[in-house]
């Protein structure tokens, strides 16, 4: 077994129960009593600016002039107008423990738009509602037709299911909940994960995970195997904002600019025989398509940049059960990761993903949100196969005509480093970029004095405000009530000589 550390991650960083069993035959444990939460109360709350605020939220287009009038009137405290507007709806966090197979998603808003989706999960038995736990997203491997309660098995014990990947033990003592969603459904592609949708599909999954358990938005971790290492390689550029860190076991992806990894740890596991030729009479073996040669590019690249990741290398093939030291390694590793949304360094690539030429747009990315690029390129990394194409009904002939090289791809994209300094100073790097916004919060700045931007060099200084509307546009853009940032700088970028 081969560990490669390259960066660390710590920067980064009364009821009466009852068992039953499932549909499945798990055993579950759970309150009598479902416990709903209610919105906070007892803020000082003007009224009718939080009416404006959340006639503001629910407009499609431009919001009526009184509303936003309202809004840019208020000169008061944000935060509790922030904190009115961030309470959900009662959620129902039942003190449940052990697995839940085939459970549809419950939430009010996502109940009727995911009524075919299955979620499965595991909740460890010290889980309680009164205490936070983080979430691990795992996402399921197969192929275009592979059924919704496939993932099922990624949350069972192996003592109970001999189709069980065997993650559940190496999680029972640790501060998280498992959940195992079906990718969605679509019956033209393998790699399932990666469509169009699936960004919008996983961040409802988080929010259905936040309506049923207490979680902490800022332990969240993203990761798969094999389809669900594509997708791993994929969402967790694009859901960087949400996420604490990533995992990818057996995975492949097509191009790459590494620098969208900055910010998400990555776990890697790979079996060295992942690939191989099948015997004499057609028999066995496994095509390139997941070959151990991505996932070492990918941790030789994240080193190149040191950019915080952990490789595991073993001896083993595709198959996921057998590896047991790196689902044990990966389980402590998760629980020292923490999101930092005011974290002092931020990069947005866009777009970003698997494979540049079909991504869509990614232009929000934590504190930083690219309105406009270049007429230039950026380069990408890319996996170019040299032979015949993998296929199930390859020959060992085939197979040992085939070769992976790592390659430059140039790419209509851009990107924007911006790094936060000592004195009230911002440093940002572009490459093909002409108009950008840095997003400010008071924990990341002072406020009172001027702020310095340098941008490739050319200095600048601004007045920096809180501002409610803009702190509504930050929600806006995200989604996402655990990261507002309460001032934009909005800036272009000169062109040079």
């Amino acid at each position: 077994l081969h560990y490669d550390l390259s960066i660390p991650v710590l920067d980064h960083l009364g009821m009466n129960h009852r068992r039953e069993t499932t549909s499945a035959g798990f055993i579950v444990c759970f309150a009598t009593v479902v416990s709903l939460v209610a919105p906070t109360a007892g803020l000082a709350v003007d009224a009718a600016v939080l009416d404006a605020c959340r006639q503001y939220l629910r407009a499609e287009g431009a919001p009526p002039a009184e509303v936003l009038s309202t809004i840019t009137a208020f000169d008061g405290d944000i935060d509790p107008i922030l904190a009115a507007l961030s309470d959900s709806p009662a959620t129902e966090r039942s003190d449940v423990s052990g697995v839940l197979a085939r459970q549809s998603f419950r939430h009010p808003e996502l109940k009727q738009r995911r009524a075919e989706d299955q979620l499965h999960f595991y909740v460890p038995d010290e889980y309680v509602p009164s205490r936070p736990y983080g979430l691990i997203i795992f996402m399921h491997g197969g192929g275009r037709t592979t059924p919704r309660d496939h993932p099922l098995h990624i949350v069972t014990h192996p003592d109970d299911d001999p189709q069980s990947i065997g993650l559940q033990p190496h999680l029972a003592k640790q501060p998280f909940i498992l959940v195992a969603p079906s990718a969605p459904w679509n019956e033209t592609t393998g790699a399932r994960w990666n469509v169009a949708e699936a960004d919008a599909y996983l961040r409802d999954v988080m929010e259905e995970c936040c309506f049923r358990f207490n979680i902490d938005r800022d332990r969240i971790v993203l990761g798969g195997y094999s389809m669900g290492g594509f997708g791993a390689f994929h969402l967790c550029q694009r859901l960087n904002d949400r996420l604490a860190g990533g995992f990818i076991y057996s995975g492949a992806w097509k191009t790459m600019h590494w620098r969208a990894w900055s910010g998400v740890p990555l776990f890697l596991r790979h079996g060295r025989h992942d690939a191989s030729p099948p015997d004499a009479n057609g028999e066995g073996g496994r095509p390139r398509f997941t070959d151990v040669f991505y996932s070492r590019t990918a941790n030789q690249r994240l080193r190149e940049l040191k950019l915080p990741s952990v490789y595991v290398e073993d001896d083993g093939n595709h198959a996921i059960r057998p590896a047991t030291e790196a689902m044990q390694a990966m389980a402590s590793w998760a629980r020292e990761l923490r999101r930092d949304p005011f974290h002092k360094s931020a990069v947005a690539v866009t777009p970003r993903g698997w494979r540049v030429s079909t991504d869509t747009p990614t232009p929000h990315s934590r504190w930083i949100t690219i309105h406009q690029l270049g007429e230039g390129t950026l380069d990408f990394d890319q996996v170019v196969l040299h032979g015949p194409s993998p296929s199930f009904e390859e020959t060992a002939e085939d197979f040992g005509r085939q070769s992976l090289e790592r390659t430059t791809l140039q790419a209509p994209a851009g990107v924007v480093e911006a790094t936060i300094q000592p004195d009230n100073a911002i440093d940002v790097r572009t490459q093909n970029v002409r108009d950008f916004s840095l997003w400010l919060h008071p924990a990341m700045l002072d406020f009172s004095a001027p702020v310095r931007v340098s941008i490739n060099g050319e200095a600048s200084q601004h007045q920096v405000k809180a501002s409610l509307l803009d702190a509504l546009r930050s929600y806006r853009r995200l989604e996402d009530w655990s990261q507002i940032y309460q001032a934009e700088l909005r800036l272009e970028v000169k062109a040079a000589p």
